[in-house]
């Protein structure tokens, strides 16, 4: 009997248990490990952060925009005659898409939740991302993209104009969003935010100053935009009533150094070899060492073997900078012409050959193919993991006040301030940036500005003097890229082994086309509206580093 007790009892059990947890089948389906709805918060991090680092990279890695704008030359890597000729290959956006799925996902959940400091946000980096790909390519995926959930899958290739239009609508609407955000309702997490901790004043004035930059990009095209429905002069003077005020609201990721992800990329953490590879280009050194500009110093090293007529016999001499910071130089007394600074830089577009031997002269021994003592190097701090000079500039005082400079140049927008004023706050932000106040070599900015290459008063043509110090201070970055597509400005001069010709390139190729005919029907119409130039070769596909996008066509821009 007692056992028959217990073989009722577990069957009853056996029953009752499937029965009374039936309703929990779905929850029992939830992988904890694997959540379907992620914070705001932590998907913010991987869109700032990853966002960042493509940005940098577009100067100092990939297509190398920096080699182009003469900031830096490759020396005799594997890479040098594909970044010194120009010879851009295939791009690929698919990263930035990536981003931008991301970058949605915090947008739509920001209208969910009625979050505007989020939605806010959400709206300056998706217009900074489709700002950049435009920037790039020309027409892209834009209002139809991110629509795969939709079972769009060959979203059309926007036309560029009506890209920008978008973009500025976006950052008008995020600047009224982020000057009402309440942080006590709708905080985000300072931790998460890699760029401003959480501040929504300066993400405003990040939106603001990022409309600068694009209103100023479509300077040319203003009559195309106004045609559209877009009038640049008052979307720019409306903007500029809240812009970056102080370098405190630069927008800049700091690298933390700890792991190869957060490292910079020059630095032991990011790559195996020391980044020794990309010489400062001679294009700079020159124009800093005419204008005895202090961030030279911050930039670049002395070489480490000097030419000198005033040494009969090779001697070591400890030069120190105007920091305070000491390197043995040894002095060799020359034999033959060659180039006896202190700072030496590559001539731009050498073949690998010559830029093993570049000012070497007649000394015998041999040395490292990238280390040749005869030609300065990069500073130390780009070889490091951390540094606080070193850091993704996504958008600086400086970019801003020389823009002002240029708008109240051109006239027709409403500048409070002269040109003359606001290009010398350009260079004093920069310098102010780069540490130029802790110079301990008696530095002074009335001497430093006073140097008639430097002063804008008498400037033979005041354009070119304001963008070529623009171009010094965007160093390493690729805004100067897009500044000589619009202007022409700085003027400057390829090497010897350029790829197509006597000119600069133009855009990105476009990723290699999905061979699905309803992709190539938007492809090839994308294609089209490109202009080819004379420096496209004949036959070649008007999908080239060398076309027109909408962008320049009709501009007579940049050549």
């Amino acid at each position: 009997m007692k056992n028959l007790y217990k073989i009722l009892l577990m069957l009853v059990i056996w029953i009752l248990i499937p029965l009374s947890s039936c309703h929990k089948l779905d929850e029992m389906n939830i992988n904890p490990n694997s959540p379907e709805e992620v914070s705001s918060n932590y998907i913010l991090t991987y869109v700032l952060t990853e966002t960042s680092k493509f940005y940098n990279g577009l100067g100092r890695e990939a297509e190398n925009i920096s080699g182009a704008m003469q900031y830096t030359q490759r020396g005799t890597d594997f890479n040098a005659l594909r970044v010194n000729s120009y010879d851009w290959p295939t791009g690929s956006w698919s990263y930035y898409y990536h981003i931008l799925r991301n970058n949605e996902i915090i947008y739509e959940k920001a209208l969910k939740d009625e979050h505007p400091f989020f939605e806010g946000v959400s709206l300056v980096m998706k217009s900074f991302i489709f700002g950049l790909t435009t920037d790039l390519y020309g027409d892209c995926p834009y209002s139809e993209s991110l629509s795969a959930n939709d079972e769009l899958y060959f979203p059309k290739y926007d036309e560029q104009k009506d890209i920008y239009k978008g973009i500025l609508e976006d950052l008008r609407t995020a600047s009224e969003l982020l000057a009402n955000v309440d942080v006590t309702v709708t905080p985000i997490s300072a931790s998460a935010d890699v760029i401003y901790q959480g501040d929504p004043d300066k993400w405003r004035r990040f939106a603001n100053s990022l409309r600068l930059r694009y209103c100023m990009r479509l300077y040319n095209k203003r009559s195309d935009m106004e045609a559209i429905g877009m009038n640049i002069f008052n979307e720019f003077n409306d903007a500029s009533n809240y812009v970056f005020t102080s370098n405190d609201d630069n927008a800049i990721m700091e690298f933390l150094g700890i792991t190869a992800n957060d490292a910079a990329p020059g630095g032991p953490l990011r790559t195996a070899n020391p980044g020794f590879g990309d010489k400062p280009c001679k294009t700079i050194v020159d124009k800093l060492k005419t204008i005895n500009d202090p961030r030279l110093d911050r930039w670049m090293q002395p070489v480490l073997r000097k030419w000198d007529d005033g040494v009969a016999v090779e001697t070591d001499f400890n030069i120190t900078n105007i920091y305070g910071e000491s390197q043995v130089v040894t002095y060799v007394p020359p034999t033959q012409s060659t180039d006896t600074s202190l700072y030496v830089g590559l001539p731009p577009g050498l073949a690998g050959s010559i830029a093993l031997d570049y000012n070497k002269g007649d000394d015998p021994n041999e040395y490292d193919s990238e280390k040749n003592p005869y030609i300065s190097y990069i500073h130390d701090r780009y070889r490091e993991d951390v540094n606080e000079y070193v850091k993704v500039r996504l958008l600086t005082l400086s970019e801003v006040d020389f823009i002002l400079a240029e708008a109240a140049f051109l006239g027709g927008f409403n500048v409070t301030g002269s040109a003359e004023e606001h290009y010398r706050n350009g260079i004093q932000a920069s310098f102010d940036d780069y540490g130029v106040e802790n110079a301990t070599g008696g530095f002074d900015f009335d001497t430093y500005y006073n140097n008639p290459d430097v002063d804008l008063t008498n400037a033979p043509d005041q354009l070119e003097r304001i963008m070529d110090q623009k171009w010094i201070s965007l160093w390493m970055g690729i805004e100067s890229w897009f500044d000589w597509r619009r202007t022409g400005f700085p003027d400057l001069q390829t090497g010897p082994v350029t790829m197509y010709g006597d000119k600069l390139p133009l855009r990105f190729f476009y990723p290699s086309p999905n061979q699905d005919p309803k992709y190539l029907v938007n492809y090839n119409a994308a294609v089209d509206r490109l202009e080819a130039t004379p420096n496209v070769p004949t036959g070649q596909s008007k999908d080239h580093s060398y076309s027109k996008m909408w962008l320049l066509q009709g501009t007579g821009k940049p050549w």
